[in-house]
């Protein structure tokens, strides 16, 4: 168990503020939310009266699982995120919309098809590990930016081809206004005004940025239909995509927005949290050596393949509990369709309800010692005595992401490629802060110490320890 003070890098207020919601909105959830099951917020926001915050996994089961379809997804969230997301996509889709293009897309998502796409996820890691060899020994980089730089890659590979049409590093660029907007645009909404018009600041910069993202992507759809013949990547697979049920196909507005929600969540999830496992693992060097032995032992000389990124069992564990900690989505909005019930509160069909997965992670009833970073938490036993829906970085039932075993091949890939190569260390004097909106992500820069390993030196066997501060 490795402790840090920066693993918890603010103080949770006792009372919220409309200032935090712009910094950054965890400090909102009080320290009572993380003991207890549910709590209420009473006329906080102008126009919603009552808020509904759920920590308890049993609670959370009954809204995201048991009774799915009596919740819809919140009004304040769907605002809030309406610009940077396209409506048309399987993110906002409900009820008979979202079951047919779930059946239409989940073939492209088969185990198989993503195991297939692992020589892609390590080409993309080599390539950035080609990079860090450019740099001098104790080089210090941005680790965030980086994986933001290689799940790109992989998304541009494995889910699109390699496209000339295609402006990468543009999309990049643009997609940080946008995400940049997403905590202003959630504060718009709150005041029960439209995000989409209501100025903020950059509000110019977040428009220009998603014009240009919708343009990308249809200039890449276009460009795929012209060129004509059938590819085996993410996006072959849905142009071909058909409800099994129905026979429906998507049209090209349905393409557009999956493929924009593709290019926006898929990358940017993973980068937020291969960033965060990357400098949990700068920490606790233990467990970075771990890793290391268990990727020579896994897989020799040999690249990552389909055949060993599923026996890199400790590195899963890694970056479950890096996810654990710093979950990319930390919040989860529904609202009922109709005045009901949640266990024994009552919930006007008004009222958003908000499963706080940051604090349900770092819950001190469910997690010992729930701030520390403890890859084996993970271990298979473990993992079975704790209740299923205590953990979900990726949700629950039936809205569960789509893409979470993409996510996970992709992420181990790239841990176990960059670290048999490199030692990450932390940088002395870099305070953590965190500006989470649409992401968990770090304020600023997240900076580490990059040093390259020799190939022929041994391998050492890491002792095991606690180290606290």
């Amino acid at each position: 168990m490795f402790h840090d003070s920066d693993f918890l890098p603010f103080t949770p207020r006792e009372k919220p503020s409309f200032l935090a919601v712009t910094r950054n909105y965890l400090e909102n959830y009080p320290p009572a939310a993380y003991r207890s099951d549910y709590f209420v917020s009473e006329g906080l926001w102008p126009l919603v009266p009552r808020i509904h915050y759920v920590t308890g996994p049993e609670l959370i089961e009954e809204a995201l699982v048991a009774r799915a379809e009596d919740f819809r997804r919140d009004d304040l969230t769907s605002n809030a995120l309406s610009g940077p997301i396209d409506r048309e996509t399987l993110f906002f889709a409900d009820g008979a919309e979202w079951k047919w293009q779930r059946r239409a897309i989940a073939p492209a998502f088969r185990h198989e098809t993503l195991l297939a796409l692992t020589p892609d996820f390590a080409a993309c890691a080599r390539a950035q590990a080609e990079d860090w060899r450019e740099l001098t020994d104790g080089a210090v980089v941005d680790v965030m930016a980086a994986m933001s730089h290689t799940t790109f890659a992989v998304i541009e590979k494995a889910v699109f081809g390699a496209s000339e049409a295609f402006d990468g590093e543009g999309f990049v660029a643009a997609l940080r206004p946008v995400l940049g907007g997403v905590a202003w645009r959630l504060l718009v909404a709150m005041f029960g005004l439209p995000a989409n018009r209501t100025p903020y600041p950059g509000f110019l910069a977040a428009r220009r940025g998603a014009r240009f993202l919708r343009a990308e992507t249809e200039k890449l759809l276009a460009a795929r239909r012209a060129s004509g013949g059938e590819r085996r990547d993410i996006l072959g697979l849905l142009l071909s995509a058909k409800d099994p049920e129905s026979g429906r196909t998507m049209t090209d507005a349905e393409l557009i927005a999956n493929l924009h929600g593709l290019l926006l969540a898929g990358h940017e999830t993973a980068a937020v949290a291969l960033a965060w496992t990357l400098w949990l693992l700068a920490k606790d060097q233990d467990s970075q050596q771990r890793v290391r032995e268990e990727v020579a032992r896994v897989c020799g000389d040999e690249e990552i393949g389909p055949q060993t990124v599923e026996k890199l069992a400790f590195t899963r564990q890694v970056l479950l509990e890096a996810m654990r900690l710093f979950p990319p989505a930390a919040v989860i909005g529904r609202q009922p369709r109709a005045d009901t019930t949640l266990g024994a509160h009552r919930i006007a069909k008004t009222e958003p309800i908000y499963a706080l997965v940051w604090c349900l992670h770092r819950h001190e009833n469910l997690w010992d010692e729930p701030n520390g970073f403890d890859p084996d938490r993970f271990a298979p036993e473990k993992a079975k005595a704790r209740h299923r829906y205590a953990y979900l970085p990726f949700g629950a039932g039936p809205r569960i992401c789509v893409g979470m075993s993409f996510a996970l091949l992709e992420m181990t890939t790239i841990v176990a490629t960059l670290l048999r190569e490199f030692r990450v260390e932390t940088v002395p004097g870099h305070r953590l802060q965190l500006a989470p909106a649409l992401t968990t992500r770090p304020n600023g820069a997240l900076p580490l110490r990059v040093t390259r390993l020799s190939r022929n030196a041994p391998v050492r066997q890491a002792e095991r320890h606690t180290v606290s501060h």
